[in-house]
């Protein structure tokens, strides 16, 4: 806590006049716009107070003036991005019908981005990055983001069972991760098509991606270890966990080998850093998701099946949560090199799953929508599943991937 009593360790304004206060206000807001590029770019820990500094022509202590540690700055960056995103999801829940509060938040989040392609606002903070925070500061950030979901979620309206609450939870998750996703393919379209994208997003959600009538098998296939990683795979499975669900930062070479219960040396005697483990991971979840496909190829003819397949098994990996596939999201404070080929490898998946799409849509089991961006969404829902293990945990293990699954398969809102 810092002089002034505030937790966030942010400084209170001078109690001056008027003019200093707006000064101090905006001098604040200018840092934060500072900070969340190089935490956007960074996380949260290769963001520095000197860095931010920097980028404004200040000294360090006059950033250290307004936000104590880096950490203070991080979470008023996450508290910054929390509160506008809950401003859009208030805005757009007082439309009148479900499919009208999401198509206003779409709206929203996408003029959002625009403005700040343009250099006219500050970006969303990119979210995922809350993980990589220290334990109470997270929860607290947690919390706020929990308070815009709920948000989300009663767009589809009251929750009345529990059944129901676990669908619409779905649907409320499948539509934010989408939205946060899209910010990495959005960038090839130009601004002015924006509005064009976001109905072809929505025509996804409106409907899901199977024609009405369509039935479909889709069994659970099970992976065996990569030849060339089987030495290496327990250290994989506990560091994939781990920068799952902490962020890079949080998968430590103590913290895994702690979770193994292994010496230090037993890990270098496989890998050579911690750069090398994490670049492993992200090889080896695109390996065992390219298998997936692989074997739904091999067992299934049709083009849907072969997609459904291919989903559900994707689905068990990450709501049992033992060995799940990396999260993209989670991959924000690699370094670049390696952050980028962790990117590329997920635009390789989506295109390949758009391949498979525009098979089904000519075979008729798939309506005709945008292939591109329906292999985005279904990517995104893949890679955030992991993250709805608890809601998971209430349900059977087959139920609760045939519930995410029919959300993708059938759209969010119901049939009218």
């Amino acid at each position: 806590m810092n002089a002034q009593g505030d937790p966030s360790g942010t400084a209170s304004p001078p109690s001056a006049s008027a003019g200093s206060s707006t000064r101090f206000e905006r001098q604040k807001q200018r840092i934060l716009d500072a900070a969340t590029l190089s935490l956007n770019q960074k996380g949260v820990w290769g963001m520095t107070l000197q860095e931010v500094a920097s980028a404004l022509d200040l000294g360090t202590s006059s950033v250290t003036y307004y936000f104590k540690r880096r950490e203070h700055l991080a979470a008023a960056v996450f508290e910054a991005s929390l509160s506008r995103l809950a401003g859009l999801a208030e805005q757009a829940g007082r439309e009148a019908t479900p499919r009208a509060r999401v198509a206003r938040y779409m709206e929203l989040y996408f003029a959002q981005y625009a403005s700040a392609l343009r250099g006219e606002c500050r970006p969303f903070a990119i979210l995922s990055e809350i993980r990589a925070m220290e334990e109470g500061v997270r929860s607290a950030l947690i919390g706020q983001y929990q308070e815009i979901f709920r948000t989300v979620r009663a767009f589809f309206g009251d929750v009345a069972t529990e059944d129901r609450k676990r669908l619409l939870t779905a649907r409320a998750h499948i539509l934010n991760e989408a939205l946060f996703w899209s910010e990495v393919w959005l960038q090839r379209f130009a601004i002015g098509d924006f509005p064009n994208v976001r109905q072809r997003m929505l025509a996804v959600f409106d409907g899901g991606l199977v024609t009405p009538g369509t039935r479909w098998e889709a069994d659970v296939i099970a992976l065996d270890a990569a030849p060339d990683a089987a030495d290496q795979e327990d250290y994989l499975r506990v560091a994939t966990r781990l920068i799952n669900d902490f962020g890079y930062r949080g998968a430590s070479v103590e913290r895994i080998t702690g979770d193994l219960k292994r010496a230090k040396t037993s890990f270098y005697r496989h890998l050579e850093g911690k750069d090398e483990l994490v670049a492993a991971c992200s090889r080896y979840s695109h390996y065992r998701l390219a298998s997936l496909r692989r074997l739904a190829d091999q067992e299934r003819s049709s083009a849907w099946d072969r997609i459904a397949t291919t989903l559900r098994s994707a689905l068990a990996l990450q709501f049992r949560g033992e060995f799940p596939l990396l999260r993209s999201s989670a991959l924000q404070a690699m370094p670049a090199s390696v952050r980028q080929r962790a990117v590329e490898r997920s635009e390789r998946t989506a295109l390949g799953l758009m391949g498979h799409l525009v098979w089904a849509m000519h075979d008729g089991s798939v309506r005709i929508v945008d292939p591109l961006i329906a292999s985005h969404i279904v990517t995104s829902s893949i890679d955030a599943s992991y993250d709805l293990r608890g809601w998971r945990t209430k349900l059977p293990l087959e139920q609760a991937v045939d519930t995410y699954m029919t959300v993708l398969a059938t759209g969010i809102f119901d049939p009218e």
